[in-house]
């Protein structure tokens, strides 16, 4: 997590990786909406895309957890389930976003609740979120 909250202030990005069973880091993800015309464009799902192609599978293999700077939105987190991601752990949240306003009505953990009977997967809330809160205010 210490090298993704790096990036984020490096880069002023959102930023998440896959890591594997070993905790090993297998792909990195940037948020890349505005760069890439497409909505669809976030840190964890840019995440998830590249390690299912270096892996050649659309499932990753179990033991597979998500890391991000952010809570992961309704989008993200539906993509988490289908991909067979075992757990997020997430720093930041969206109480901490300093003067934007609230977007995610729907949390992460209700997601990812609603969405068990296909895959459960395990969450850690605001990890090291004091090492990044004072980005968003």
């Amino acid at each position: 997590m210490h090298k993704l909250i790096q990036l984020q202030k490096q880069d002023h990005s959102i930023v998440a990786a896959v890591v594997d069973n070993k905790n090993m880091i297998i792909s990195i993800g940037k948020t890349t909406v505005l760069d890439d015309h497409d909505p669809t464009s976030h840190a964890e799902v840019n995440a998830v895309r590249s390690a299912c192609k270096q892996l050649k599978t659309h499932i990753l293999p179990e033991g597979y957890w998500l890391y991000s700077t952010f809570e992961p939105c309704p989008l993200c987190s539906s993509v988490i389930i289908w991909a067979g991601i075992d757990g997020v752990v997430y720093s930041n949240n969206p109480t901490y976003r300093g003067k934007e306003e609230n977007w995610s009505f729907i949390s992460c953990e209700e997601v990812l609740k609603k969405g068990s009977y296909i895959h459960d997967v395990s969450l850690i809330k605001d990890f090291m979120i004091d090492d990044i809160k004072d980005y968003f205010t």
